[in-house]
């Protein structure tokens, strides 16, 4: 009968079975997503052992559904094949970058968004599943997004993998021992330990400094500038500043922001603010007029974080260190690109973007091959709020006036330039509100100088709605030099595509900085602008992400004025292309005795990149025209390797085929732990001009754990810091203290460099940028002691300039267990397979598993503490199971492994019929 009994469980195990943590995992509480419509359930749960050509990554892989395309956890193959892929559950997004080339990875399961390398790629809602821990997609979905092949073996339940080009854990291999023994259990995507970090009145500053020296034949015998960047809490505030010098080592700027930001948008009590700055700031632009301009002054928004409306453009501005060039790519494709900073940023200014979701890069290329990529995700819609909800955007300031001007040339007797003539008082606001689900109407005002114009006071309205299917726009507005302007805009998707259109028309000499190219001296009389993003197909196996922007202008003297310019993006043999092609037009009609002209231009770039053999990044340029004539201008490459962990290395050459001219550079970068060190040449001929220069950039940034200032990285300025305290927690405060145990090389991941602590279980940790959120990823791999459970493998924070929160990391002795469930067969004990089991510690949740096909269920990650051996409800009132005893358990506050126990089944009545013959 027993023989029976044990055979009906095998058999539950084959269709049902159960590894160890899994159903704890599967059973969490599952986030519900428009675009993922897959279901997890854990009687379909599949178990696999995971192969990467022929090296196991895995003996427990989890799976769900079909057995011949079942859905694999993506958030748990990213971390085996070592990808650099953030899989977030709770937000239904998965963001990244892939392989050597750097293609980026962006899926957003709200908009149904799928974006790799800037290509929409067909992903069907049925092929996606979310659980509370982990994405899910179907193996079929999965090899359209990851450089793998999978085949899925279900009569041995394999998953073999191969690799289409080289991934990065084969580049490790040192690392694929540790990967083969992880347990799924480790594995799954943890909500994270979230780490509060409030505004305070004053936290000490960071620095970031850079030091510059050299020499040049065509410039000075000696050149020297600084350029400092410092940041931290002032006033319950975040405050950044910025002083920088000339070649002379003259004070050339001053800059000074206190501002907050709340996602929430608690700020300023009723107003409800999300955004609050004050001092050097810019005035947000109207939809129509005044643009958005620097000052000193102050500004608000009550508008959501990372959203905008469709018709607006956007300025982008962050730090630009002296050295460095930015690049802009908007969903994969280059836009723009800017080499000298402008006060120490760059600016992309008029920045379009497309109706959804809008994945902003800015590439920050170092002088000797740094590389700091600043990811931003705007969601962009027709401008509708939902009814009933009002936003404000305002501000105030004097027109191009810094807080603290300085005099140029700066005189000893006024250094900060009291005496500088202020600039035009420029003031702006718009209000919008929802007034239906359809229908939102907006009203602005403003107060501004146009360039070589008078003052002028300005009033607009509008109404934002849709029309089959498609956002409208429209706005009007007045000014006080009787200038007016109507403005109509249309967006949607047509034929597969996002379109944007708009048309402007002027009288009276409105001056609109925002789309039009009028002025005092030119008055425009309409413009007209379509925006349209698409992918092209020249070949069947070739997409190219593609934006097309036309505009037409013309002018109340009869000239006129068009460009079009198309750019698009994509890869060829594990090489990033890039290409533009730019077009002008110009006409000016007969005035008197001159007659009309007419011209025509037409040039273009194409850059290439390439990460190859992940130890040299490449780079090229070219540039050309097409009219009047073809013809190349430009040809630049640079390369990059770092020679060691201390040592990089960059060569550069470039020509200009318009005079001629010849340029080599060459440079190498000295890491250490007080900065870096940077010595750089550059010669052209035939000229036979060159320059040298030496540049020393560190950065200082506050340890509040020691109370003191340490040398880093350049970084710990521009954005956040974690102070790092990792330690077993014996007595289970939370708080480090005499009788804790420091833990070494304890890996934080998630910064510029990756941080190790050390023996004392501390690391300073800089370089983790100034987004809404922040994540570490934490590594225990090689640590002395394994028998420690830790609190969380993602850290979780608010990372802004200059702030150095504390984490202390408490880790817990932890232990393993097996049990042994059995029933009783004449005078032995016969293991059973797919009983769901369960240890249920006082006050805390119990940990779920099932046995193997020999009876075993393995626990491991136990916290010390009493804990209760229980079978699962459920399956044992259907069964009608019990144990024949209870089977309390202890575990001691010394972590390891614990000795086996054995649980007696019992079965009160047969759970399957019973065949006498076994």
């Amino acid at each position: 009968m027993i023989g029976g009994v044990a055979c009906g469980f095998a058999v539950a195990a084959y269709s049902a079975p159960i590894a160890p943590g899994i159903e704890a995992n599967a059973g969490a509480e599952k986030p519900t997503f428009p675009f993922a419509t897959a279901q997890v359930h854990d009687e379909d749960l599949l178990l696999f052992e995971t192969y990467l050509d022929n090296l196991t990554l895995s003996d427990g892989l989890s799976a769900y559904g079909s057995p011949e395309d079942p859905l694999l956890p993506l958030g748990e193959l990213s971390r085996l094949l070592d990808l650099n892929v953030t899989v977030s559950p709770t937000d239904g997004r998965i963001i990244g970058v892939l392989g050597e080339t750097q293609r980026s990875l962006t899926i957003d399961l709200n908009s149904g968004v799928a974006l790799l390398n800037g290509s929409r790629v067909v992903l069907a809602p049925e092929d996606v599943a979310v659980t509370g821990v982990d994405i899910y997609m179907r193996a079929s979905a999965l090899q359209r997004f990851l450089p793998i092949k999978i085949t899925v073996d279900f009569a041995d339940l394999e998953v073999k993998l191969t690799a289409l080009e080289k991934l990065p854990v084969q580049a490790r291999l040192e690392r694929l021992a540790q990967l083969s023994s992880l347990h799924p259990e480790q594995q799954v995507e943890e909500e994270g330990l979230r780490i509060a970090s409030p505004y305070t009145l004053f936290t000490p500053p960071a620095f970031d400094v850079i030091l510059q020296a050299g020499s040049s034949v065509t410039g000075p015998s000696f050149s020297h500038s600084y350029d400092v960047r410092f940041a931290g809490d002032l006033l319950y505030t975040g405050f950044q500043g910025y002083v920088g010098s000339d070649q002379n080592g003259a004070l050339s700027s001053i800059r000074a922001t206190l501002e907050r930001h709340d996602i929430k948008g608690d700020l300023l009590g009723p107003l409800h603010a999300t955004t609050a700055s004050a001092g050097d700031v810019f005035a947000p632009a109207l939809s129509i007029g005044p643009r958005s301009v620097g000052g000193r002054g102050f500004a608000i928004s009550t508008a959501p974080l990372e959203q905008t409306s469709i018709f607006n453009r956007i300025d982008l501005r962050g730090e630009l260190p002296v050295g460095y060039d930015a690049q802009l790519y908007i969903n994969d494709i280059l836009r723009s690109g800017q080499r000298t900073p402008v006060e120490g940023r760059y600016e992309f200014l008029n920045v379009p973007l497309v109706r959804g979701l809008n994945v902003i890069r800015i590439v920050l290329n170092g002088p000797t091959g740094q590389r700091v990529e600043q990811t931003r995700i705007i969601n962009v819609g027709g401008g509708q709020l939902a009814q009933g909800k009002m936003t404000l955007e305002m501000g105030v300031i004097q027109q191009d006036t810094p807080l603290f001007p300085v005099r140029q040339p700066a005189a000893a007797a006024d250094l900060l330039g009291t005496n500088v003539t202020a600039g035009p008082l420029r003031a702006t606001a718009q209000l919008t509100y929802g007034l239906t689900e359809e229908m939102t109407l907006a009203a602005g005002a403003a107060v501004y100088t146009p360039a070589n114009s008078t003052q002028r006071v300005l009033l607009t309205s509008g109404l934002r709605t849709s029309l089959f299917g498609a956002a409208v726009v429209m706005d009007v507005a007045r000014d006080s030099q009787r200038g007016q302007a109507l403005s109509v805009g249309l967006a949607g998707q047509p034929f597969g595509f996002s379109a944007v259109g708009r048309f402007v028309a002027y009288s009276g000499g409105f001056i609109d900085e925002t789309v039009g190219s009028g002025s005092a001296a030119r008055p425009e009389v309409s413009h007209g602008e379509v925006n349209v993003d698409l992918n092209l197909q020249p070949f069947e196996d070739v997409l190219i992400p593609a934006t097309l922007l036309a505009t037409h202008d013309t002018f109340l003297d009869r000239s006129s004025g068009t460009t079009a310019g198309i750019r698009g993006s994509g890869t060829l043999a594990d090489i990033l292309l890039s290409g533009g092609l730019d077009l002008t037009a110009a006409s000016t009609p007969a005035i008197g005795a001159s007659p009309a002209t007419s011209t025509l231009g037409a040039t273009g770039n194409l850059s290439a990149s390439t990460f190859y053999q992940l130890q040299w990044q490449l780079r090229s340029s070219l540039d050309f025209a097409v009219t009047p004539r073809p013809s190349v201008s430009a040809l630049a490459l640079t390369a990059d390797r770092n020679l060691d962990d201390f040592t990089a290395l960059r060569l550069g050459l470039g020509r200009s085929f318009a005079d001629g001219s010849n340029n080599v550079q060459a440079g190498v970068i000295f890491h250490s732990t007080y900065g870096d060190l940077t010595l750089s040449g550059n010669y052209t001929a035939p000229a036979g001009t060159w320059s040298i220069g030496l540049t020393f950039a560190f950065g200082l940034g506050f340890n509040p754990s020691d109370r003191s200032y340490i040398l880093t990285h350049p970084g710990p300025a521009a954005g956040g810091n974690v102070s790092f305290q990792a330690f077993v927690d014996t007595n289970g405060d939370g708080v480090y203290d005499g009788n804790d145990k420091p833990v070494a090389l304890v890996e934080i991941d998630g910064g510029e460099h990756k941080a190790v602590t050390a023996e004392d279980g501390r690391a300073f940790v800089s370089g983790l940028g100034a987004g809404p959120t922040g994540r570490l990823n934490i590594g225990l791999d090689n640590i002395e002691d394994p028998n420690v459970q830790a609190p969380s493998k993602t850290i979780i924070f608010e990372p802004r300039p200059g702030r150095t929160v504390e984490v202390p990391y408490p880790l817990t002795a932890s232990s393993e267990i097996i049990v042994h469930v059995v029933v009783r067969q004449g005078q032995g004990l016969v293991g059973l397979s797919a009983v769901r089991v369960r240890l249920a510690p006082k006050g805390g949740e119990a940990i779920e598993t099932s046995t193997e096909y020999d009876g075993s269920a393995s626990f491991e990650n136990l916290r010390p503490g009493t804990y209760e051996f229980q079978l699962d409800a459920e399956q044992a009132e259907r069964l009608h199971m019990r144990l024949a005893t209870p089977i309390p358990l202890i575990v001691p506050p010394v972590g390891g492994p614990l000795p086996d126990i054995t649980a007696e089944v019992v079965f009160d009545r047969p759970a399957v019929p019973v065949d006498n013959k076994d």
